[in-house]
């Protein structure tokens, strides 16, 4: 029996006229994405030019800051390639800092678009749309390969889903309230997040509550033993000190904003069974780390699925998303919200996790460890090759990928990361002493020799400036 339409929205994507105008409207993206598929400069003319910067100015005015690029993206791109109002073309290797994993101009993201037309734009938690539910019923299934995790919601940053992991787990541990997080860790920069986020400079002029102490991360100078037990020593001293007051550990299992710093599995299960039997809960901030590192999960990636009560995730899945188990599902009126993300996002968010899927990215032999892996064997033979001496360590785990240049000083790497620019190759910064280039690249559209050329790039940037530096000193 052939399929009954039941509204008419189902009517309106299926009918003729509609399936002609996607198709055109598709293909014309297409057809002007391919011109942008390689890098190229500016050839507007001179007041043209004079323009963009003006506009960049007036940017930068309006919000009260300065930009960190003169970067305009004019939302068109091709892969890793993406177009500026000014005409030019860069490789992006920080994608929106991890946003845009399928790359810029995706035809089977376009498609979602162009069929979320027709939709309300925002959709809320109490009026709903199918959206959220396909979405939500997709990513809880994924989730539940290995672990507990039962509820999910939704919400428009990755910020405001920690904020409800949070609260979800206070309400579950009261009167608990304290969290143990991981030296340079980052959550977020509302009030309770840049309490937990270990930067100061993150809360500079704001109220601290007291409510977080910082565990020392595993450090692969000092081993593995010494790393648990240094650990382990801060968490029970805490414990005992401030008895029945923690409630939750939250940790990053591969650090972001903090350096790409990651452990051994055996590290978080010695953290998560003390923790545990302590009666606390464990919160993982999967924000960054979501679908990048080989898995979908990151707790997968690890085989950590029986420990984890929370997880949050983002960026890459276009929503934002916290998952939990049935412990933790929240009682009625501590979690709500007006908005759990536009139609066309969580439509799109839905086609990634397809994709992800359809594509063979994920698993050992997996594109996202093939690219990732050429990634590391190109960075590691700069290091012993052109780039001996410039290039200190190298962090490198699914599509998330650091190195150390030159002195790993703050001056160093903004140099490095404005030479790229400039040959370019947008690139952005993570760490402190020492500071990193971090690249969080598209990797769902990248080929091997896209890889190759960012990494000649990469070379051409540290060795020019090490050559300008020469110079200086020889002056």
């Amino acid at each position: 029996m052939a399929h009954l339409l039941t509204n008419q929205m189902e009517s309106l994507r299926s009918s003729a006229q509609f399936q002609q105008a996607k198709k055109m409207l598709i293909d014309s993206v297409a057809d002007a994405s391919k011109k942008v598929h390689q890098i190229k400069s500016s050839d507007s003319s001179k007041e043209l030019r004079e323009r963009y910067q003006s506009q960049i100015k007036q940017l930068e005015k309006d919000r009260g800051r300065d930009l960190y690029y003169p970067f305009l993206a004019s939302g068109l791109g091709s892969g890793p390639f993406v177009e500026l109002l000014d005409g030019s073309v860069k490789y992006d290797m920080i994608t929106g800092i991890g946003i845009h994993f399928f790359g810029h101009s995706h035809p089977q993201l376009i498609e979602e678009i162009v069929d979320g037309l027709a939709a309300d734009v925002m959709q809320g938690n109490l009026e709903p749309g199918v959206e959220m539910k396909q979405l939500l019923e997709l990513l809880i299934q994924k989730a539940q390969v290995g672990s507990r995790l039962q509820h999910a919601w939704l919400m428009c940053s990755g910020t405001m889903v920690n904020e409800v992991a949070l609260k979800v787990i206070r309400q579950k541990k009261f009167p608990a309230t304290k969290v143990f997080a991981i030296q340079d860790c980052f959550a977020g920069r509302s009030t309770a997040m840049q309490e937990i986020t270990d930067n100061a400079s993150y809360r500079v002029g704001q109220p601290i509550y007291g409510e977080v102490s910082y565990v020392p991360f595993y450090d692969a100078r000092r081993g593995l033993s010494e790393s648990i037990e240094g650990s382990l020593k801060v968490i029970r001293e805490e414990l005992v000190r401030y008895p029945g007051k923690y409630a939750a550990l939250m940790l990053e299992l591969v650090q972001g904003e903090g350096g790409f710093q990651f452990a051994p599995r055996e590290y978080y299960v010695a953290l998560f069974e003390e923790v545990k039997k302590n009666g606390l809960a464990v919160w993982i901030d999967e924000i960054q780390t979501f679908g990048r590192t080989g898995e979908l999960f990151a707790f997968q990636k690890f085989c950590l699925g029986e420990y984890v009560d929370v997880v949050t995730v983002g960026k890459m899945l276009q929503a934002c998303a916290v998952l939990f188990t049935e412990d933790y599902k929240p009682k009625p009126g501590l979690v709500a919200g007006t908005f759990s993300g536009s139609t066309v996002a969580l439509r799109t968010a839905r086609r990634i996790l397809e994709l992800l899927d359809q594509g063979k990215y994920l698993g050992s032999e997996g594109r996202i460890e093939k690219l990732s892996q050429r990634f590391r064997s190109r960075l590691e033979e700069l290091k012993l090759g052109l780039c001996k001496g410039m290039i200190g360590e190298i962090r490198v785990i699914g599509g998330m990928v650091g190195f150390v240049p030159l002195d790993g000083s703050m001056e160093s790497v903004k140099s490095v990361l404005m030479k790229l620019y400039d040959l370019g190759v947008v690139a952005f910064y993570c760490g402190h002493g020492p500071y990193l280039i971090r690249m969080l690249p598209p990797l769902g559209v990248m080929t091997d020799e896209q890889v190759d050329e960012v990494c000649h790039y990469i070379e051409k940037s540290i060795t020019g400036l090490a050559q300008e530096n020469q110079e200086m000193r020889n002056k």
